[in-house]
C-alpha cells in the first residue's frame, strides 16, 4: 500500500520539497509560500572552505546546514498555515488561522545585511521556527493580514447563513 502511494506520487511529479503543495485541502488556496534566502548559507561555506584542514569538520558542518536548507517549507494559505522543518527529525505546522496565537522575526547581523530572517509561529499546539526566510518580516505582515481576512470572511459567511435562515 505504502509502494503504491509512493509510485503514484512519483508518476504525478510530487517529489520532497513539496510537501505544502501536498498538503492542500479542499477548497484552499496557496496565498503565498515563504521564499528562502541561499545567502543565509555563506558564512558556513567560507568558513567551512577557509577550515576544511581540520579534518573537514567545518566543511561536514556546511554541507549539513546547506541540506537542513533544502529541507525547509512555510506557507499560507486561505485557512491555514502550513510548514514543515527538518530532514531526519521533521517538525509539520499545520495550524488553522484563527488558532495562530502570534508570530515574530528575529534577525542576526547576517540576515540583516544579506535580508534574511527567523520568523517564529506560536500556537496552542506549540512554537515552530523556520530560518533563512527571505523579507520575514514582509512574511509576518502578510500572515497578520491573511488572518484578519480569514476572520471577516468567517463573519461575512455566518451573517450571510444568518439572513438565509431569518428569509426562510
Amino acid at each position: 500500500m505504502l509502494n503504491d502511494t509512493f509510485r503514484q506520487n512519483y508518476l504525478r511529479g510530487i517529489h520532497m520539497g513539496k510537501y505544502v503543495e501536498q498538503n492542500l485541502g479542499k477548497n484552499e488556496v496557496l496565498v503565498k509560500k515563504a521564499e528562502l534566502n541561499a545567502l543565509a548559507l555563506l558564512s558556513a561555506w567560507i568558513f567551512g572552505i577557509l577550515f576544511c584542514w581540520l579534518l573537514l569538520i567545518p566543511t561536514i558542518k556546511a554541507i549539513i546546514k546547506t541540506v537542513q536548507f533544502n529541507h525547509i517549507e512555510l506557507a499560507v494559505t486561505n485557512k491555514r498555515v502550513v510548514g514543515k522543518v527538518g530532514v531526519l527529525n521533521t517538525k509539520a505546522l499545520d495550524a488553522p488561522l484563527n488558532k495562530i496565537q502570534s508570530a515574530n522575526v528575529t534577525q542576526k547581523l547576517g540576515g540583516k545585511i544579506f535580508n534574511y530572517s527567523t520568523v517564529h509561529i506560536h500556537t496552542a499546539a506549540g512554537e515552530y521556527h523556520f530560518e533563512n526566510i527571505k523579507n520575514g518580516d514582509a512574511f509576518k505582515n502578510l500572515l497578520l493580514a491573511q488572518i484578519d481576512q480569514y476572520e471577516q470572511d468567517k463573519i461575512a459567511e455566518q451573517a450571510k447563513q444568518m439572513a438565509s435562515a431569518m428569509a426562510s
